[in-house]
């Protein structure tokens, strides 16, 4: 895919269906260490796939008067495919990797994490002092749910494991949000905002989305 501007709103309407930190696991079959199904399989057919969903979806916003209700899949395998064939080299040096595992209702991921690359500016003093602590890479293992309706999404962090330590939530959360505003483009993965392409909820089923505009 080009840079142009297509590509930037195809990989921004990526970033906010997941919501998520767009960080791959080297490893394509390694399973989350916070109880997540081994992840699917890297492909460069299911990458194209899935990228000429997310451009379908983008010319039917692009309707003068679209009907309302589409509905689009995308697979595990689709959506991680894409995240690391398409969208991992355009990722700031501050994220290594990601894969995406559905379940009903609810979004896990396993993301590796470069923290001497984030300089996290947290308004929040004691996300300020344990930010300074950590250094290096580490591997970041998040459980929660994706609430996507109504135009609007956002992440909801319920469990996290830090290596093979836990972090205070709101710890985790300011990384979180530090790792999405340096991306092109930025966002914040734990506030409201608005979905592209007039999409209007995601649904979270076991192995796969339902994005309906």
């Amino acid at each position: 895919m080009s840079d142009g501007g297509g590509a930037v709103g195809r990989a921004k309407a990526l970033f906010a269906l997941a919501l998520f930190l767009p960080i791959a696991v080297d490893a394509a079959q390694k399973p989350s260490s916070a109880g997540g199904a081994p992840v699917s399989r890297i492909s460069k057919s299911a990458s194209e796939s899935c990228a000429a969903k997310v451009k379908a979806m983008e010319d039917f916003a692009a309707e003068a008067k679209p009907r309302k209700g589409k509905k689009t899949r995308f697979s595990e395998e689709e959506i991680n495919s894409y995240l690391e064939l398409e969208l991992k080299a355009k990722y700031h040096p501050s994220l290594r990797s990601l894969v995406l595992t559905f379940g009903e209702g609810r979004l896990k991921g396993l993301a590796t994490l470069d923290l001497d690359n984030l300089n996290m500016n947290s308004t929040k003093f004691m996300a300020r002092i344990l930010a300074k602590l950590l250094t290096g890479v580490h591997e970041l293992a998040l459980d929660g749910r994706l609430i996507a309706a109504e135009g609007k999404g956002r992440f909801s962090l319920e469990e996290a494991r830090f290596d093979s330590s836990t972090l205070p939530n709101f710890l985790v959360e300011e990384i979180i949000s530090s790792v999405g505003k340096k991306q092109k483009p930025p966002f914040d993965p734990m506030q409201p905002s608005e979905l592209p392409y007039r999409i209007q909820k995601v649904e979270i089923r076991r192995g796969y989305l339902l994005v309906v505009q």
